[in-house]
């Protein structure tokens, strides 16, 4: 009786370090899979920044000659060749840069707001996914507010910075973002972050009318995390960067900034 004792907890020890080992192994495959993605998507994003030129654009370095060709001059101005980048997805509708940051990303607007959270520029499968426009918007930032989304990433890439935009700081360091596209290039003024309800409708389309924007702007101002000089009326348009935040359930972090264009 004493040896068929022994020989049942024998089994269930034996069982239970079956169960550890496989738990550890399906922990470390996991690992491997993530580390996997978050390079298969930085290799991604890299190599576009050298099709798009966007590495000049950051340094100030000049553009190279781009040949007779009217669209060519124009990429050329821009330091954006959007040229090449639809040739790679027909979806792109800018390219977003925070110089010093980790934000240097092409924006695409898909059919609905689910696709590109789990899908690159390139199409590939990918939890990086890409920063896209909110599918309501028009895509030429004609909207008086567009909505611009990206994931809050581990490794501090795509959106994550955002989150940091909570700190004064932070945004007296980076006040300004810049934002190329094929109709001409802006100067994002950020002028409010504040932590919104990703369950309600906290960030707005559409408005009634010119006060009902400029009162929604000034509530903006009020609730904001940070100080900012920047003023925005009521003809002005504005993007807003929303990313996911841990501070509530289904918390998102929402940067506002107005948009103005470069000569």
């Amino acid at each position: 009786m004493k040896h068929a004792k022994k020989s049942n907890l024998h089994r269930s020890l034996h069982f239970l370090m079956v169960l550890c080992a496989a738990g550890l192994l399906c922990s470390a495959f996991l690992l491997l899979y993530e580390h996997w993605e978050y390079a298969q998507g930085d290799a991604a994003y890299r190599q576009l920044r050298r099709i798009s030129g966007s590495a000049a654009v950051q340094t100030g370095a000049p553009a190279q000659p781009a040949g007779k060709a009217a669209a060519e001059e124009k990429q050329n101005q821009q330091g954006i060749d959007f040229l090449s980048l639809k040739k790679i997805n027909p979806d792109v509708v800018a390219w977003i840069t925070s110089a010093g940051t980790e934000i240097d990303y092409p924006v695409v607007q898909g059919k609905d707001n689910a696709y590109y959270l789990r899908h690159l520029f390139t199409g590939a499968r990918n939890k990086l996914g890409s920063i896209f426009m909110d599918s309501r918007n028009h895509g030429d930032f004609s909207d008086r507010n567009t909505i611009l989304y990206g994931h809050n990433m581990k490794d501090g890439s795509m959106f994550a910075s955002l989150a940091k935009y909570k700190d004064q700081s932070y945004y007296d360091s980076f006040p300004a973002m810049a934002l190329n596209t094929p109709g001409g290039d802006f100067q994002i003024e950020l002028f409010a972050g504040i932590l919104v309800d990703g369950n309600q409708d906290s960030v707005r389309v559409d408005f009634k009318n010119d006060r009902d924007f400029q009162s929604y702007i000034d509530s903006l101002k009020k609730a904001s995390a940070f100080r900012s000089n920047t003023v925005v009326k009521s003809n002005d348009r504005v993007l807003t960067l929303c990313t996911c935040s841990d501070a509530f359930q289904n918390a998102r972090y929402a940067l506002f900034g107005k948009l103005t264009p470069v000569p």
